[in-house]
């Protein structure tokens, strides 16, 4: 029903740092652009079809008044240090998913218009979905995506700019390792809104699997991810 779309990383720092830290033989972030709404922009690394979003406040004030609910867990987190945070799944009718969260139970913020200045000044845009839930320390629900365009049309338009080489083609997001409190309670909870049955302490999606393991201390959160070469 979903897939991941993109994992996100909370920095302090600069697209323009990133791009220049974490590149690595032929695979090298993109910078991503501007959420002028929400005071926020970011660095990009495609992978074959997910992406790895570093994601940081620009504009503090703008940042502090807006209601997007992954600005506010950036707001909330970020003070703690830089880390994965959250993860994005895609859907191809938000609509739709939204009608089946709340037919679940679930209070969501609805179906939200979203985009992003490039820095060329190009504008892209999407549509997101949130789960309702406070932020502190417990793990977040992954919130939903859908763009203007199908994955491999974009995918399409992004080689042709030349943002995903073949390199990035070869990589995969194939793990995403959360901890938690209490893993089976998790477990149930994330099967529920996925409709995905558990395999031992994992779901599988499509593209990745879902990893819960027992956190120590701290927050619960997004701790890591494992990218292979496919």
């Amino acid at each position: 029903m979903f897939e991941l779309d993109h994992v996100v990383y909370f920095t302090k720092k600069a697209p323009g740092d990133i791009v220049k830290e974490v590149a690595i033989e032929g695979v090298h972030p993109v910078m991503g652009g501007q959420h002028l709404h929400w005071g926020t922009y970011n660095a990009l690394l495609y992978t074959k079809n997910s992406y790895i979003e570093w994601l940081a406040i620009e504009n503090l004030d703008i940042a502090k008044n807006t209601t997007q609910p992954l600005v506010q867990q950036l707001l909330y987190d970020i003070d703690d240090g830089e880390g994965y945070s959250s993860l994005c799944l895609r859907s191809d009718d938000l609509k739709e998913s939204d009608r089946y969260f709340r037919k679940l139970g679930y209070q969501t913020t609805g179906v939200i218009p979203a985009e992003r200045k490039t820095e060329d000044g190009k504008i892209i845009r999407w549509k997101m979905l949130f789960i309702k839930h406070k932020i502190n320390h417990s793990l977040p629900y992954p919130f939903f995506i859908e763009w203007e365009q199908p994955l491999h049309k974009r995918y399409e338009m992004l080689k042709a700019d030349g943002i995903i080489q073949q390199a990035n083609e070869e990589l995969q997001i194939k793990r995403c390792i959360f901890n938690v409190q209490d893993i089976e309670k998790k477990l149930i909870q994330w099967a529920r809104l996925l409709s995905l049955p558990t395999i031992g302490n994992t779901l599988k999606l499509k593209n990745t699997t879902f990893v819960f393991q027992q956190l120590q201390e701290g927050k619960e959160r997004l701790q890591t991810i494992d990218i292979v070469k496919v």
